[in-house]
């Protein structure tokens, strides 16, 4: 029986269809009726839709572009549309070519351009200073980065294709990054929907090819529970109400309780179709220990979304579906 825990790349591709389709009427809303009148539209409506169809999926800097156009709207100043504007006249006539099913590149301006730089940086900062201001990693930690990256998806796709497949619809564009050097604050990654099909990753968090593995999957995994939310709340209770949990004092929103619940019960899951496949990785053992530990922060979400969530019926479902897995492990 399909759950929603394991992997479902067709039930990927047919939502991401729905999340394409509602992105090239955003932008047309905002392009040509939103903004018509205070500055002249850049681009034709074909030349607007063939940019949310490129590769038969938008680029994350679209999303992220989206996102600059929304908030321009939302705080009435059409001032900033003359970049915005410059910014997707460049995307639509960039020339398109065939990219591989993952790409890593270093959040640098040497191997990003500038626009792209920009845009993504808005949609990955927080509001605690985590990735609000990010740094190129050292070449060398890119090139480490890399090699486990590699060695991880190999590794999975070995064990467990589906997994793979899945997170390529999820995942493409892997952005490696660092903290700002002067602070003592770390990130270990950050996935947005406003750069839908991208997550940013620290590499200097990469221990070995089991670190990375689960951290593809945690990430990937807050990618799926977006594509959830695109029709239903998942979770009804206050945004501004926060709760506390055993492993972490500092009371936080039920939404993101949610989320860390449900990233937790998919890395046991990824961990677990890995462990007991047919063919036997080398880092087995280190997969074991990050086994254990998100189940660890499962059952520290489980009791407080258990006693305070107040979730939809696809909540409960996801919820259901997550408890079910760990506890089969």
């Amino acid at each position: 029986m399909q759950t929603y825990i394991s992997p479902n790349p067709d039930y990927v591709r047919q939502t991401r269809d729905a999340v394409r389709a509602k992105l090239a009427v955003s932008l047309d809303h905002l392009v040509f009726d939103v903004f018509d009148g205070h500055v002249p539209a850049p681009v034709s409506r074909a030349e607007l839709t063939s940019l949310t169809e490129r590769d038969g999926f938008p680029d994350p800097v679209v999303f992220a572009l989206h996102a600059a156009l929304v908030k321009t709207a939302m705080d009435g100043d059409p001032a900033r549309l003359p970049d915005l504007y410059r910014i997707l006249e460049d995307l639509r006539a960039r020339p398109s070519a065939p990219t591989p099913p993952f790409t890593v590149t270093a959040f640098s301006d040497s191997a990003m351009h500038p626009d792209d730089m920009t845009l993504l940086g808005r949609v990955f900062a927080d509001d605690v200073g985590l990735t609000t201001t990010l740094h190129p990693p050292a070449a060398d930690d890119v090139d480490r980065a890399k090699a486990q990256i590699k060695d991880a998806l190999d590794g999975l796709a070995q064990a467990s294709g589906p997994w793979v497949e899945e997170m390529q619809l999820l995942a493409t564009d892997i952005y490696l990054a660092v903290s700002d050097s002067e602070s003592d604050q770390k990130f270990g990654g950050a996935a947005v929907f406003d750069a839908f099909g991208a997550i940013l990753m620290n590499p200097l968090g990469f221990h070995d090819a089991a670190t990375v593995m689960m951290a593809l999957v945690h990430e990937s995994s807050h990618q799926q529970m977006f594509l959830f939310h695109l029709d239903d709340p998942v979770v009804l209770n206050d945004a501004d109400a926060a709760y506390a949990s055993p492993l972490r004092r500092q009371p936080r929103p039920m939404e993101g309780i949610f989320h860390a619940l449900w990233v937790s019960a998919r890395m046991a899951a990824a961990a677990q179709d890995v462990l007991t496949s047919a063919d036997t990785l080398p880092w087995a053992d280190d997969l074991r220990i990050h086994q254990s530990r998100a189940v660890t922060a499962f059952r520290d979400c489980e009791k407080t979304v258990a006693d305070h969530a107040q979730l939809t019926d696809l909540g409960a479902r996801l919820f259901a579906d997550a408890r079910a897995a760990v506890n089969a492990i």
